[in-house]
């Protein structure tokens, strides 16, 4: 990644001024002692330089995020969301005095693409900090450049547990909870639910640090499978997940817990179908969303509410369905006036939004990049959110989200509550035990403004 070549020319500048000033004054006669003091405003003065993409009535973040693609379908939403949410809060005068300019980038869910974005927002954009990028091993293709150059990398969307790691990613910021937390939930809502203990369960991942931290997660929490299989991104990209279905069907499988994007889930379910293998489902937050999933299916001239009838999937917001709730009745309008559908990915793109919001105005009217990191470590804990679940960013660990409730779905694809608390893992390690919980969000804003 090359150096901030005008942020360099900038201060070239003002060394050459400064050499200029001190020598009238020399030659004037005002002696050393008054030039020495220029030499320390001049210095004081470099400090105080702006980081990038700030200016005062502006700033400017940034996102790579697959718009096309195989992981397109939902995932597309979650960028468009936060946008129309940040044109929201530039309809209602900014945030300290700045309008907010969101840069987007399709990176196709392909590592390579999202390099080559990214040293594009860095020195092309000059952005301030990365909001809401997404996919695993996406961030991890970038995360030592954007170290290098001191950018944050906020409210990734990635829920590998290898990013809760302040010492090594210093400006990594998640926000949903980890895959790792994740599979602890699942194992301890299996292993407490007279309907799903006994059963013969069998993992279904992709393969990579999205399939691997959840394996994690279920042997922390002691979980067996009577049979394992995985897919490939080039195997979803040529739709056949056949032999895996077919492998999963012969080991007699009764409940299959799949951690995939949504795309996957929507073709498993069409190959299951197809193949008359009908198991009980639980499946990762990040890939269950109806809609998406239902759309997917029509193609085929399949019932996505029917196929998805009974499925298990833990989440970490408010149900969507509760209009009644007020960050439901803020965020939706938001969503629908900027012409996007309501659904999961854009409910939690406008939310993610929101918490991202707070953190700029938290880091007051002199933004910088060190005032913005800390104001999510020191301040993130009274950020409001749709979130059912608590916060947690420190300096000592940026883990985000703690935990989930455990929903299922009904013939009409609503997310019905399962449990009446909520599913804690205290943290995004192998060690430590899932909890039961409660917690109330804070109350909503009249506008939905930071």
């Amino acid at each position: 990644m090359g150096k901030d070549m005008p942020a360099l020319a900038f201060l070239g500048r003002v060394n050459r001024e400064e050499s200029s000033v001190i020598k009238r004054v020399l030659t004037k006669g005002l002696g050393v002692t008054l030039g020495l003091s220029l030499i320390a405003v001049g210095a004081a003065g470099q400090a105080q330089a702006a980081d990038p993409g700030i200016s005062k009535d502006k700033v400017v973040i940034g996102t790579t995020t697959p718009l096309t693609g195989i992981a397109s379908p939902g995932y597309k939403d979650v960028s468009a969301a936060a946008k129309a949410y940040f044109d929201y809060v530039n309809a209602n005068g900014g945030i300290n005095g700045r309008q907010i300019e969101f840069v987007i980038k399709d990176d196709q869910y392909n590592p390579a693409a999202t390099v080559t974005a990214t040293n594009e927002l860095i020195n092309q954009n000059k952005v301030f900090s990365l909001f809401g990028a997404l996919g695993t091993a996406n961030r991890l293709a970038v995360e030592e450049t954007l170290k290098a150059q001191n950018v944050p990398d906020v409210f990734i969307n990635s829920g590998s547990s290898v990013f809760d790691n302040p010492s090594k990613y210093p400006g990594v910021f998640p926000f949903f909870p980890s895959y790792l937390v994740e599979a602890k939930v699942m194992a301890s809502y299996i292993q407490s639910t007279a309907e799903l203990k006994d059963l013969k369960r069998c993992l279904f991942y992709q393969e990579g640090e999205f399939g691997e931290n959840a394996g994690a997660g279920f042997a922390a929490a002691g979980m067996t499978f009577a049979a394992q299989t995985s897919y490939t991104t080039a195997q979803l990209v040529s739709r056949n997940l056949a032999p895996q279905v077919t492998t999963l069907k012969a080991a007699g499988c009764q409940l299959v817990v799949f951690f995939g994007v949504t795309s996957a889930t929507g073709l498993l379910l069409g190959t299951s179908a197809a193949l008359k293998f009908q198991p009980k489902w639980m499946v990762t937050s990040v890939g269950s969303e109806p809609s998406i999933i239902g759309g997917l299916l029509a193609q085929s001239k399949l019932d996505g509410k029917a196929l998805m009838n009974g499925m298990y999937t833990p989440s970490f917001l408010t149900p969507i369905t509760d209009v009644g709730n007020p960050y439901v009745s803020l965020m939706k309008p938001i969503v629908e006036g900027a012409g996007l559908p309501w659904n999961f990915y854009t409910y939690y793109g406008v939310n993610s939004a929101y918490v991202f919001a707070q953190a700029l105005k938290a880091a007051g009217p002199n933004l910088s990049r060190k005032a913005l990191i800390n104001a999510l470590q020191t301040q993130s804990a009274s950020f409001k959110s749709a979130a059912n679940v608590p916060m947690r960013i420190t300096d000592k660990s940026h883990q985000g989200l703690l935990g989930y409730w455990m929903g299922q779905y009904d013939s009409a694809g609503t997310l019905v509550r399962q449990t009446k608390g909520i599913l804690i893992a205290g943290n995004s390690t192998t060690s430590g035990k899932v909890i039961n919980a409660t917690f109330k969000p804070a109350k909503a804003p009249a506008k939905l403004l930071p």
